[in-house]
C-alpha cells in the first residue's frame, strides 16, 4: 500500500501529469520536453527523476542522449498510470498545447528525415556505406524465415524495395510500405523487371497501414526502427498485419554508442537490445524464437542483429505505445 501511496503522491503534480501526458505518445529525450513544455532543464530532469524513483518511468542512455518512457512489466504500475492517462481532461488547454508543441517537434524531424532519404533516392547521399554487406544479411534473412512459400508479404519501410525483390522466390504476393515519395518511385524502378510482378509498392505510414489486419504471413522491419519516434509503434502494427503463426524479421544494429549516426544518417535511436526487441515483442502478441548477429568487419561500425518473432496463436497485446 505504501507503494501505491508514493506513486499517486507523485501523480499529483501538474507538471508531472504533463510529461507523464507526453510519454504516452512515445519517448522523448530531456531537451524535447523542455521545448516543448517551457520548463528549464534542472526542473524537468528533477520530475524525471520523480517519475522514475517510483516506476512510472524509465530512461534509457543512448550515446549522449536519454530517451524516457513509459516503463513497462509492472500491471499494478501500468494499471495506476492508465487510469491517471485516462481521468485527463482531453479538452485541457495546457495538455492540447502540449500536444501540438510535439506535434511540431516531431514535423521538424520529419522534414529533416524526407530532405535526408529524398537525397540518397537521388544518388546524392549513402546509406550503403554505413551498413554491413547486405549479401551476408540478406541470406540470413532467408535462413531464418525458411523456405515457405509466403502467401503475403509486408515490407514496412521499403525504401527502395531491396527486400522485396530478396524474397520474391518465396512469396505469392509482397507488398512494401514507405512515406517517402523519393525512394517509392526508386523502389518501382527496381521492382520494373520480370519475375517482380507480384510484387507492389504504396505510400503509407509504417505506423498506420492502410492494409487489413492478419493479412500476412510474413513482415519485415529492415534498418527502420532506428529511424523511428517510436519503435514499439512499428512492431504493433507489424503484429497486426500477421496472421497466428506468422513470421517477423526486424534487422537492425544492435546497441552501439556511435552518436555520430544521428548527425550522419539521421538515426534517432543508436541500436537495439534483445531485451528491448523481446518486451515490444511480447507486449504486441509476439514471441521472440530467434537471434542472430552479423558481426561487422570493421570495428568501427556496430553490429547487425536479426531477430526472428512470431505471432501468437491467442494474442493478448497491449494496444498502447511504449
Amino acid at each position: 500500500m505504501e507503494k501505491t501511496a508514493q506513486i499517486l503522491k507523485t501523480l499529483g503534480h501538474v507538471e508531472r501529469l504533463r510529461i507523464l501526458s507526453l510519454l504516452s505518445h512515445g519517448e522523448l529525450t530531456v531537451s524535447e520536453l523542455v521545448q516543448i513544455l517551457g520548463l528549464s532543464q534542472p526542473r524537468i530532469t528533477q520530475y524525471i527523476n520523480s517519475l522514475e524513483a517510483v516506476g512510472i518511468i524509465e530512461r534509457l542512455k543512448e550515446g549522449s542522449w536519454v530517451f524516457s518512457r513509459l516503463r513497462r512489466g509492472n500491471a499494478a504500475v501500468s494499471a495506476i498510470v492508465a487510469t491517471a492517462l485516462s481521468a485527463l481532461p482531453k479538452d485541457d488547454v495546457i495538455l492540447k498545447s502540449d500536444l501540438r508543441r510535439l506535434d511540431d517537434v516531431r514535423r521538424e524531424r520529419a522534414v529533416a528525415a524526407d530532405a535526408f532519404f529524398a537525397n540518397v533516392a537521388n544518388d546524392q547521399g549513402q546509406l550503403g556505406d554505413e551498413y554491413l554487406p547486405q549479401n551476408d544479411i540478406e541470406s540470413r534473412m532467408r535462413d531464418l524465415a525458411g523456405e515457405g512459400p509466403f502467401e503475403m508479404m509486408v515490407d514496412l519501410g521499403t525504401g527502395t524495395g531491396r527486400v522485396l525483390a530478396v524474397f520474391a522466390d518465396r512469396v505469392a504476393r509482397g507488398s512494401g510500405i514507405d512515406n517517402n515519395v523519393d525512394m517509392l518511385k526508386v523502389a518501382r524502378h527496381n521492382l520494373a523487371g520480370s519475375g517482380h510482378d507480384h510484387l507492389t509498392v504504396r505510400q503509407g505510414d509504417l505506423n498506420v497501414t492502410p492494409l487489413e489486419p492478419a493479412v500476412a504471413d510474413l513482415v519485415t522491419l529492415h534498418q527502420v526502427l532506428h529511424y523511428l519516434e517510436d519503435p514499439y509503434e512499428a512492431i504493433l502494427e507489424a503484429s497486426r498485419l500477421l496472421m497466428p503463426g506468422g513470421t517477423l524479421l526486424i534487422v537492425d544494429f544492435e546497441t552501439h554508442t556511435q552518436d555520430s549516426f544521428r548527425e550522419e544518417y539521421n538515426h534517432r535511436r543508436l541500436g537495439f537490445a534483445d531485451d528491448d526487441i523481446q518486451a515490444w515483442g511480447e507486449s504486441a502478441g509476439l514471441s521472440l524464437s530467434q537471434v542472430d548477429s552479423v558481426i561487422a568487419d570493421d570495428k568501427s561500425r556496430p553490429n547487425v542483429k536479426i531477430w526472428q518473432l512470431e505471432k501468437l496463436k491467442h494474442s493478448n497485446s497491449l494496444e498502447s505505445s511504449a
